[in-house]
C-alpha cells in the first residue's frame, strides 16, 4: 500500500500549480525548488570547509564562512554571515523566505530528515548544524529604587508569637503612645534651640510606640503585661527634663548608627546686633556672686586670720592629704624629703580617670540604672581598684583660706585704659603640686570677635606632681622647652611652620611666667571691674588665679543642669547639643596634648551668644527696640520716638 502511493509521487498533478491539497500525493514543480534546498543543505555534511551559503529568495550573494570551531563566536559576522546592518535590511525578506519553507515542508512527510534540515536552513539561512543559539543581551544593570516605607497606623505589629490577645496590646500600645505625646508636647513649647531638633512628628511617636512595644513583646514574653505596664508608668511620671535627656542620647546613638553619613554642618549664630551692641546686651546676663560661695565661688577677699588658722591646720596634719584620684592617704613633702628627695608617700596610685556615668534604668520597679567608669566601662560598685596606674598620688583643695595661704586674692583693680566695649574670654588650665591644684595656663580672648590677647605657661609655686596633660593639655616638654618671660615681651603664642610641607603644623610655643601672680597681673592690664568675663565653671579658672571679679558671665550658670547646682552640663555636652560642634579631644596615643584652653574659651563665647541671641529674642517680642544703636525698653522706645517729633 505505502509502496503504491509512492509512486503517485512521480505523476505531475492534475490541478497543476493550482493545487491547494494540504499534503498533495502527486508531483509539482515547486517540489523540485524544495530538494534542490534539501540537497544543498546536506552538502556541509561532505565538506563543510568549501561549503557556500545558500542565497535568499531574492538571489543576493552572500559571503562564504569556515564552518569550524570558531563559529561558536558571539561576534555577529561570524554567527550569521552578515554585518548587523546587512541583517536588518533583510530581516523582512528572511521572514518572508521562513514562512513559504515551512508551507512546503509541511507538505512533507513529518518525520523527514530532508524536512528538518529544511526548515532549519530555510529560518536561518546556513546549515542547522553549524549554528549555535545566540546568547541574549544582559540587560543594562539599574541600581533598585528604594521603595518609601509606607505610614504605620498605630496597631500592634503581628509577632510569631503573641505575649497577649490583640485587644490588650492595642489599649497597651494607646496609653504608651498617649504619654510620649503628652511629653513631645511639652517639649515644643521648649525655648531653647536645641529642644526643637528634639521633638518628633506624628509618625515618629507611633513608629517609637510600636518599637518600643515590639521590643518588650519579644524580649519580656513572659511578663509582657508587668513590663509594658511599668514602662507606661514610668513615661507617666516622667518630667520634660527627663524626656528631654532621653531623647539627646537618642540623637547620639542614632548618630552613632550613621557613622558613615557627613556630619552636619555647625550653624552660624546670628544674634541680629553689632559686636559693640552684644557686648553692652553682655550686661543683662552678668550673675551676681553673692549666695554662690557654698558652690566655690568667692566674692569677698578671706582675712589674715582665716589665713594663719588654715596654715596651722595643715601643719597639725602633717600634711596628710586625701588622694583625689583614689582616695587613699598619702603624705607631702613641699621641697622634697631630706633622706631619700620623695614629694608624696604611700607609694603609686591606681584609679579611673573616667568620669562616673548611669546606664539606663530597665522596666520593672526594682531595676536599676548601673555606676560605671568611662574609660573602661567597669561597674563602680566593683572593688577593681582602677585601670591607670601613677608615680604619685595627688590632691586638691577647695577651701578658699588655703588658696589664700599660697597667693591671697584680688579684686580687678580700676583700669580707665580699658575700652567699656570689651568682653574678655577667660579659661585656666591647672596642675598637680605639692600643694594642690595650681595654674599652668592661662588664655584670654577678646569677645565675640575671639582675637587672642593673652596665652602664656605659668610656673606653680610647688613642685609638680602630675601636669594633668590628659585634661590641662600642657605636656612636660612644654615647661621645659618654654621660652621665659620678661616685661615687656608680647604674651602671644609663637606659631613654628614645619620646614615639611607633608608634616603638621607644630604646636604653637607658649611663654612660661617665673609665678601666677604675674599671670593674674597681665590678665589685670587687659580688663576692668565693668569688664564683661566670659567662661565656663568660672569658679575654677577665678581661684586658680586668685581672683575676684564681680562681672562674670558663665554659661554653667546660663545652662544650669536639670538638678540644679552643684550638678552642672559640661562643655563639651552643651557645645555637641546646642551649636552641633565637637571639641575637647581627649588625650591618647594619637594625641596626647590633650584639651586646649583656647578652644574652650572661645567655646564658652559661643555658648554665650547664643543666650544673647535667645534672650535678645524674647525682649523684641515684648516691645524692646534698638534706637541710635541702643536698646530700649517699650516705655523708653515711646519717649524716644516723642522726643524725635
Amino acid at each position: 500500500m505505502a509502496s503504491s502511493l509512492a509512486a503517485l509521487k512521480s505523476l505531475p498533478c492534475p490541478a497543476g500549480d493550482n493545487c491547494n491539497a494540504f499534503q498533495c500525493l502527486f508531483k509539482h514543480n515547486k517540489d523540485v525548488n524544495i530538494n534542490t534546498t534539501a540537497e544543498s543543505s546536506e552538502q556541509p555534511l561532505i565538506n563543510p570547509t568549501t561549503t557556500a551559503i545558500p542565497s535568499s529568495d531574492q538571489g543576493s550573494p552572500r559571503k562564504r564562512i569556515k564552518l569550524d570551531s570558531k563559529l561558536s563566536s558571539s561576534s555577529p559576522l561570524e554567527t550569521t554571515g552578515q554585518p548587523p546592518a546587512v541583517r536588518e535590511t533583510n530581516q523582512t525578506d528572511t521572514r518572508a523566505s521562513s514562512y513559504t519553507s515551512k508551507t512546503q515542508v509541511s507538505r512533507s512527510s513529518p518525520g523527514s530528515a530532508q524536512a528538518r534540515n529544511t526548515l532549519a536552513s530555510s529560518s536561518t539561512g546556513q546549515p542547522s548544524k553549524s549554528i549555535p543559539k545566540a546568547a541574549p543581551k544582559a540587560a543594562p544593570k539599574t541600581a533598585p529604587k528604594a521603595e518609601p516605607k509606607k505610614p504605620e497606623a498605630l496597631n500592634p505589629r503581628l509577632l510569631k508569637s503573641s505575649p497577649a490577645k490583640h485587644d490588650t496590646r492595642l489599649k497597651l500600645v494607646k496609653a504608651l503612645h498617649e504619654q510620649y505625646v503628652r511629653l513631645n508636647n511639652e517639649l515644643k513649647k521648649d525655648t531653647d534651640k536645641g529642644a526643637s531638633k528634639l521633638v518628633l512628628s506624628d509618625q515618629e511617636l507611633i513608629v517609637k510606640t510600636l518599637d518600643d512595644e515590639q521590643e518588650v513583646a519579644i524580649k519580656l514574653f513572659q511578663i509582657y503585661a508587668n513590663a509594658i505596664r511599668n514602662k507606661i508608668m514610668a513615661y507617666k511620671r516622667m518630667n520634660i527634663a527627663q524626656w528631654k535627656e532621653e531623647r539627646i542620647l537618642a540623637t547620639k546613638d542614632d548618630k552613632a548608627d550613621n557613622e558613615g553619613d557627613p556630619p552636619a554642618a555647625p550653624e552660624p549664630i546670628v544674634t541680629g546686633l553689632t559686636p559693640p551692641q552684644e557686648v553692652d546686651f553682655l550686661h543683662r546676663l552678668v550673675w551676681p556672686l553673692n549666695g554662690l560661695e557654698k558652690y566655690g565661688y568667692v566674692a569677698s577677699i578671706p582675712s589674715v586670720e582665716d589665713i594663719e588658722k588654715a596654715k596651722e591646720s595643715v601643719e597639725a596634719s602633717g600634711n596628710v592629704e586625701v588622694c583625689d584620684r583614689c582616695t587613699r592617704r598619702f603624705q607631702v613633702f613641699p621641697g622634697r624629703r631630706g633622706e631619700d628627695g620623695a614629694l608624696t608617700s604611700n607609694g603609686s596610685c591606681t584609679y579611673h580617670p573616667g568620669k562616673v556615668y548611669f546606664t539606663e534604668r530597665g522596666p520593672g520597679k526594682l531595676s536599676k540604672s548601673q555606676k560605671k567608669y568611662r574609660c573602661c566601662h567597669q561597674n563602680v560598685d566593683d572593688d577593681s581598684g582602677g585601670c591607670t596606674t601613677a608615680p604619685t598620688h595627688v590632691f586638691k583643695t577647695t577651701d578658699p583660706n588655703r588658696l589664700a595661704s599660697l597667693l591671697n586674692f584680688a579684686e580687678t583693680p580700676p583700669n580707665p585704659n580699658i575700652p567699656t566695649d570689651r568682653a574678655i574670654c577667660f579659661d585656666c588650665e591647672m596642675g598637680y603640686t605639692v600643694y594642690g591644684l595650681e595654674l599652668i595656663r592661662l588664655t584670654a580672648l577678646s569677645w565675640p570677635n575671639y582675637e587672642l590677647l593673652l596665652d602664656i605657661l605659668v610656673q606653680p609655686f610647688g613642685e609638680v606632681l602630675d601636669l594633668n596633660t590628659r585634661y590641662s593639655g600642657v605636656t612636660p616638654e612644654d615647661m621645659v622647652s618654654a621660652e621665659r618671660w620678661s616685661p615687656g615681651d608680647d604674651c602671644k603664642p609663637v606659631n613654628v611652620s614645619p620646614t615639611d610641607s607633608t608634616k603638621r603644623p607644630e604646636k604653637p610655643k607658649l611663654k612660661l611666667v617665673p609665678s601666677p601672680k604675674v599671670a593674674r597681673d597681665l590678665l589685670f592690664s587687659l580688663i576692668s571691674p565693668e569688664t564683661p568675663l566670659v567662661g565656663h565653671g568660672l569658679e575654677n579658672d577665678l581661684n586658680a588665679a586668685r581672683i575676684i571679679h564681680h562681672a562674670c558671665i558663665d554659661s554653667v550658670l546660663l545652662f544650669p543642669h536639670r538638678r540644679g547646682l552643684p550638678h552642672r552640663n559640661g562643655l563639651r555636652m552643651l557645645m555637641e547639643t546646642l551649636l552641633n560642634q565637637k571639641i575637647q579631644k581627649e588625650a591618647d596615643e594619637t594625641a596626647p596634648e590633650g584639651h586646649d584652653s583656647a578652644e574652650d574659651a572661645r567655646a564658652a563665647g559661643e555658648l554665650v551668644r547664643l543666650k544673647v541671641r535667645d534672650e535678645w529674642k524674647d525682649l523684641r517680642m515684648k516691645g524692646w527696640s534698638l534706637e541710635d544703636g541702643k536698646i530700649v525698653a517699650p516705655d523708653e522706645a515711646w519717649t524716644v520716638a516723642g522726643a524725635k517729633k
